[in-house]
């Protein structure tokens, strides 16, 4: 009885498809699920080298951009802003300043320091701890929205690593069309 059982055709298809299912469940451990996370990983590295080839591209465009607008110049060799040393990143700025705050016809009414200058790190562009040293400077202005406006666009393109932190604006009815603005500057200097 066991025997003619074991010959009954649904038994011998029943194993075939036990038999079936087995092989399939280890095909796709051995071999479809690796290939399936390589997939994943080389997807992954596809959107990288993707987003990369994209920067560098926009690199190239900004290049080329300055290019036209500097004819004759090397991009190579041209000067950006840098940090000035330390002791002189002030004294320098403060220098440079008068003539800017002449031509554009603001006035300064307070110059002050917020604490002393502080160190800092930050990493270069290949990665490298840099340590610049920061010293942060309040001012007090007067002068009309447009010539305010223009001031401080010339102080961020000047070659010293400057940011303008922050600006407030206020009015004054009496002083109109000139507003009263506080101004916060960074000066950045290698220690």
């Amino acid at each position: 009885m066991a025997v003619r059982l074991l010959r009954h055709p649904l038994i011998g298809h029943g194993l075939t498809v036990v038999v079936l299912l087995s092989s399939i469940a280890v095909a796709r451990v051995a071999y479809v699920d690796p290939r399936l996370r390589e997939l994943k990983s080389l997807e992954a590295d596809r959107i990288r080298i993707a987003t990369q080839l994209t920067d560098l591209q926009r690199g190239i465009q900004e290049m080329e951009r300055w290019g036209r607008e500097h004819p004759g110049e090397d991009f190579l060799t041209f000067r950006s802003r840098h940090a000035l040393p330390a002791r002189e990143m002030v004294s320098s700025f403060l220098r440079a300043l008068a003539a800017i705050a002449k031509r554009h016809n603001v006035r300064t009414e307070l110059i002050q320091p917020a604490g002393s200058a502080l160190d800092e790190v930050v990493a270069d562009a290949s990665g490298t701890p840099v340590t610049y040293r920061k010293a942060e400077l309040r001012f007090r202005l007067w002068a009309s929205y447009r010539d305010l406006g223009e001031y401080l666009r010339e102080i961020e393109s000047m070659d010293q690593l400057i940011v303008v932190r922050s600006v407030g604006l206020q009015y004054e009815a009496p002083n109109y069309p000139d507003l009263v603005s506080d101004v916060t500057i960074w000066l950045y200097g290698t220690p």
